[in-house]
């Protein structure tokens, strides 16, 4: 499910407007970690109500995506309709720039919910990080040890929270690319795998890696 009134699905966006960049990512990415998608939707902000109705009508889907309407703002639907509906919060944001407001619960249904940030980059590092386990765990899978590889380059120091870069491989490790802001997908395009720096982490420390799909 792909919400925002201020989405523009084809052309040169109008003033007030971006394209979107999250329906077309998501098929391949679900397919990448290893699921199925059984629908794409795009749906409104308003009127509101329109995002319960489109979740509850996938009867046959074991896991629904979301993105954007994670947060708290006006537009914002999804964490009410999981409250409305009884669901189990499992993961309620996470300390993480970007990705901070990324949220999986289950529905009484026995149906799954994953919330992506609206921003592309922030909702590529919550489906990698968050949705990414959830379908391997469903399928009987175990997620592999993440090696722990030198970062080097620059990164904006996130107090309290681990922050999500885009890494390209070196001899020695890796290097943080360029252009890896919440709303830019470039960093992520030349990257080969994503780094997890905590707060503590200097110009070539050693990070976890999470390494791209076999």
């Amino acid at each position: 499910m792909v919400t925002g009134d201020e989405l523009e699905h084809s052309g040169i966006p109008r003033p007030g407007r971006v394209r979107d960049a999250l329906g077309p990512l998501l098929p391949g990415l679900i397919a990448e970690l290893g699921g199925d998608t059984v629908a794409l939707e795009q749906v409104p902000d308003r009127p509101r109500g329109g995002l319960a109705r489109a979740v509850r009508g996938h009867d046959g889907a074991d896991v629904v995506v979301v993105t954007g309407s994670t947060s708290v703002g006006v537009t914002d639907q999804l964490r009410g309709l999981l409250a409305d509906s009884g669901a189990r919060m499992v993961v309620d944001t996470v300390a993480c720039r970007p990705g901070h407001p990324m949220l999986l619960a289950e529905l009484p249904v026995r149906r799954w919910v994953v919330g992506l940030p609206g921003n592309p980059y922030a909702a590529l590092v919550a489906a990698l990080t968050l949705l990414g386990p959830l379908l391997t765990g469903l399928a009987g899978g175990a997620l592999p040890r993440l090696p722990r590889l030198p970062v080097h380059g620059a990164a904006k120091a996130a107090p309290g929270r681990t922050r999500l870069v885009p890494v390209a491989w070196t001899d020695d490790g890796c290097r943080i690319a360029p252009g890896h802001r919440a709303a830019f997908l470039r960093g992520a395009a030349v990257a080969d795998a994503l780094a997890a720096i905590g707060p503590d982490w200097h110009d070539g420390g050693l990070a976890p890696v999470l390494l791209p799909r076999a």
